[in-house]
């Protein structure tokens, strides 16, 4: 298959799944990147060979680029990618109409619907993934009995419950959101991103997380699991659609019972190491950059097919 991928660069970007997506789509089809928004005429004539299929992804970072002109007017079929479904919504509309786009690839499920629901049609799922090359277990010792990372504010009001509950206990860690920006590579050591932040998952033992309001399934749930590190955190129907499986994957957790179940936890070390193992091989199996890229190429190759 040969495709077209258009989408900014987020190789300095502290979420680099798309990089990985990038990297991974290139071993399974013949992939062309193209950055800047140009007229769609424009960088067909640029490039060396007419593509099969056009994926744009312009919803990560601050602003919604790169706009490329025209794909209402090319016999290429389009799919765009939709990473977060509340950012952008008006602009999203106004160019999924205005370029007649009629294939949505949505990170999120039940959102995707509630927000856009004469779109539901023309949705297809494809949700958060890990690279379990870089995400994966490190060998360590798990000195952290209990760790939670991210943002804590009026979206997450079960962190929010979470820190000041275990405020005051020496066995707790809690580092804050470093903030989605660029870092420069002399940066990264002051802050828990990168390989610094999978080696701080791989040091606990136990793990807290929640899906926010919205009821996403973060991706946190995906990076945990993939470090082998016991994962606590609430379970939804969207996430349990995906595989994630209560009490065999990952530990379900609500604000009433998360600190009776991580005194559990903690104490049966057997229990702890045969769950994460479990969903060390599901997320592995099942949600890598490699599963992903390979879903989008056979979904995108039957549109294609169609199309014709």
């Amino acid at each position: 298959m040969k495709l077209l991928y258009l989408a900014k660069d987020t190789r300095s970007f502290i979420d680099l799944n798309y990089s990985y997506l990038e990297q991974e789509l290139a071993n399974h089809c013949e992939l062309t990147i193209w950055r800047s928004p140009e007229h769609i005429s424009s960088i067909l004539r640029k490039i060396d060979t007419e593509p099969s299929a056009i994926f744009i992804v312009n919803d990560i970072g601050s602003r919604m680029e790169p706009l490329v002109k025209g794909l209402a007017n090319t016999n290429i079929p389009v799919a765009m990618g939709v990473n977060d479904v509340h950012r952008f919504s008006k602009l999203r509309k106004s160019y999924i109409e205005k370029n007649q786009i009629q294939h949505l690839f949505s990170v999120v499920r039940d959102p995707f619907s509630d927000i856009y629901p004469e779109y539901v049609a023309n949705m297809r799922w494809f949700p958060h993934y890990v690279e379990t090359s870089v995400f994966r277990e490190e060998q360590m010792e798990k000195t952290i009995d209990f760790l939670m990372m991210g943002a804590v504010n009026d979206y997450y009001p079960l962190r929010r419950k979470i820190l000041e509950t275990f405020a005051d206990d020496h066995r707790f860690v809690y580092h804050p959101h470093p903030g989605y920006r660029n870092y420069k590579e002399s940066e990264q050591e002051r802050f828990f991103i990168g390989r610094k932040y999978v080696q701080e998952i791989n040091r606990a033992k136990i793990f807290f997380t929640s899906p926010s309001i919205l009821h996403y399934p973060v991706k946190k749930y995906f990076e945990v699991l993939a470090c082998k590190t016991l994962l606590l955190a609430p379970t939804f129907p969207e996430l349990e659609d995906l595989g994630f499986i209560p009490g065999v994957h990952f530990i379900a957790v609500n604000e009433d019972n998360f600190k009776e179940q991580a005194e559990y936890y903690l104490k049966n070390e057997e229990v702890r190491r045969h769950i994460s193992e479990q969903g060390y091989n599901f997320v592995r199996k099942h949600h890598s950059t490699a599963v992903r890229a390979k879903q989008l190429i056979r979904d995108l190759q039957t549109i294609s097919e169609v199309r014709r």
